[in-house]
Protein backbone atom coordinates (compact mmCIF):
# COMPACT_ATOMS: atom_id res chain seq x y z
CA UNK A 1 0.00 0.00 0.00
CA UNK A 2 1.47 3.42 -0.89
CA UNK A 3 0.78 5.63 2.66
CA UNK A 4 0.82 8.59 0.46
CA UNK A 5 -2.59 7.56 -1.58
CA UNK A 6 -5.78 8.20 1.01
CA UNK A 7 -7.79 5.15 1.34
CA UNK A 8 -11.51 4.86 0.64
CA UNK A 9 -11.70 3.89 4.57
CA UNK A 10 -10.12 6.66 5.77
CA UNK A 11 -11.79 8.79 3.29
CA UNK A 12 -15.47 7.69 4.84
CA UNK A 13 -14.75 8.12 8.34
CA UNK A 14 -15.05 12.01 8.43
CA UNK A 15 -18.73 11.39 6.26
CA UNK A 16 -19.38 8.48 8.92
CA UNK A 17 -18.93 10.82 11.95
CA UNK A 18 -20.52 13.98 10.98
CA UNK A 19 -23.67 11.69 10.03
CA UNK A 20 -23.52 10.17 13.42
CA UNK A 21 -23.07 13.29 15.36
CA UNK A 22 -26.68 14.62 13.23
CA UNK A 23 -28.11 11.56 14.87
CA UNK A 24 -27.42 12.67 18.43
CA UNK A 25 -30.89 14.98 18.49
CA UNK A 26 -32.76 11.96 17.84
CA UNK A 27 -31.39 9.43 20.03
CA UNK A 28 -32.05 11.95 23.21
CA UNK A 29 -34.95 10.55 24.78
CA UNK A 30 -35.90 14.37 25.92
CA UNK A 31 -38.20 15.45 22.63
CA UNK A 32 -40.15 12.10 22.69
CA UNK A 33 -41.21 12.99 26.68
CA UNK A 34 -44.60 13.87 25.47
CA UNK A 35 -45.24 10.39 23.83
CA UNK A 36 -43.54 9.07 27.05
CA UNK A 37 -46.02 10.98 29.08
CA UNK A 38 -48.84 9.62 26.88
CA UNK A 39 -48.51 6.19 26.55
CA UNK A 40 -50.87 3.64 28.15
CA UNK A 41 -50.37 -0.59 28.70
CA UNK A 42 -54.25 -0.76 28.77
CA UNK A 43 -57.62 1.98 27.69
CA UNK A 44 -58.67 2.18 31.04
CA UNK A 45 -55.48 4.00 31.75
CA UNK A 46 -55.58 6.04 28.87
CA UNK A 47 -59.29 7.20 29.48
CA UNK A 48 -58.15 8.04 33.59
CA UNK A 49 -55.36 10.04 32.14
CA UNK A 50 -57.40 12.07 29.45
CA UNK A 51 -60.02 13.16 32.03
CA UNK A 52 -57.18 14.58 33.96
CA UNK A 53 -56.33 16.25 31.01
CA UNK A 54 -60.10 17.41 30.37
CA UNK A 55 -59.91 15.65 26.27
CA UNK A 56 -61.89 12.87 25.54
CA UNK A 57 -61.21 9.58 23.76
CA UNK A 58 -58.46 7.80 23.54
CA UNK A 59 -56.14 6.06 20.60
CA UNK A 60 -54.28 3.43 20.02
CA UNK A 61 -50.38 3.99 18.66
CA UNK A 62 -48.56 1.06 18.08
CA UNK A 63 -49.85 -1.49 20.78
CA UNK A 64 -50.18 1.25 23.74
CA UNK A 65 -52.93 3.58 24.54
CA UNK A 66 -52.77 7.10 24.55
CA UNK A 67 -55.39 9.57 25.68
CA UNK A 68 -57.49 12.27 23.98
CA UNK A 69 -59.14 11.54 20.34
CA UNK A 70 -55.61 12.04 18.36
CA UNK A 71 -52.42 13.09 18.47
CA UNK A 72 -52.60 16.63 18.17
CA UNK A 73 -55.01 16.81 21.01
CA UNK A 74 -52.70 15.12 23.41
CA UNK A 75 -50.06 17.29 22.18
CA UNK A 76 -51.97 20.21 22.81
CA UNK A 77 -53.91 19.14 26.19
CA UNK A 78 -50.35 18.42 27.49
CA UNK A 79 -48.70 21.73 26.87
CA UNK A 80 -51.65 23.11 28.68
CA UNK A 81 -51.11 21.34 31.18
Amino acid sequence: MNSGTPQPVAMAMPVVLVLMAAAVPWLDPAPAGAHAKGMYRTRQEAERRASQLNCKGVFAMGGAWMPCANEQALHKALQNE
